[in-house]
């Protein structure tokens, strides 16, 4: 191959890979932030969560899934808005149902 082509191919490379970077990235400082709210700001010990996802959607582009320990068949979800970790809803149960960490 010669220069040309190479630096083509690897301009290419970079255009395709940066966008997935860039989702990651955003993706796990979300994921930190979240944590970091949960444990300082609402108090949350740390085992009683049992796992942070970060999911790119609709709107909001980016948040966060958390499962707690003590409610494991709910997922919350957690969004950076305006600078502020913020919850902004939870999966549906029923009717009457008692969200815990609201």
């Amino acid at each position: 191959m010669n220069k040309k082509t190479m630096i083509m191919l690897f301009l290419v490379l970079l255009l395709i890979s940066a966008p997935v970077i860039y989702v990651q990235g955003t993706l796990l400082r979300l994921e930190n932030q979240v944590r970091h709210y949960l444990i300082t700001e609402e108090n949350i010990d740390e085992k009683a969560i049992v796992s942070l996802n970060g999911v790119f959607g609709k709107l909001p582009n980016f948040s966060v899934e958390v499962i707690f320990a003590d409610e494991p068949d709910v997922r919350y979800f957690y969004a950076d808005i305006d600078g502020k970790i913020v919850p902004v809803h939870a999966s549906l149960k029923p009717e009457g149902y008692q969200y815990k960490h609201k």
